[in-house]
């Protein structure tokens, strides 16, 4: 069985796909760094980046997925000012419904 928060995001994938067929497109973006078999080390993306990104009608979407009781750490605002100063839209929800809504909000912008 999942974790809470990895529910919270298929839900989300899910929910924003629906809505936003087929002018957007969203995958789960992993964080960290791997080691492969020959022994290398790589990077799954900027520090801080958000669990979910995306691209809604030639903009790009990071959503940041959180537990009712969670937090955004510093690194995930650090890159939220980035996204944002870079024209992005950034957010952090913690519900399908949430995610939906306030994309929506930033897209009437």
């Amino acid at each position: 069985m999942a974790n809470r928060e990895t529910d919270i995001h298929n839900r989300i994938l899910v929910a924003l796909t629906q809505r936003f067929h087929p002018v957007g497109i969203f995958w789960r973006q992993n964080a960290g760094r791997v080691k492969t078999d020959r022994g290398a080390w790589v990077a799954l993306g900027p520090p801080g980046i958000s669990d979910i990104v995306g691209v809604v009608q030639g903009r790009s979407v990071f959503v940041e997925v959180k537990t009712d009781k969670g937090t955004q750490r510093t690194g995930q605002a650090a890159f939220q000012k980035a996204v944002e100063q870079a024209g992005g839209i950034y957010t952090v929800v913690r519900s399908p419904e949430e995610a939906v809504a306030t994309l929506m909000e930033h897209l009437r912008r």
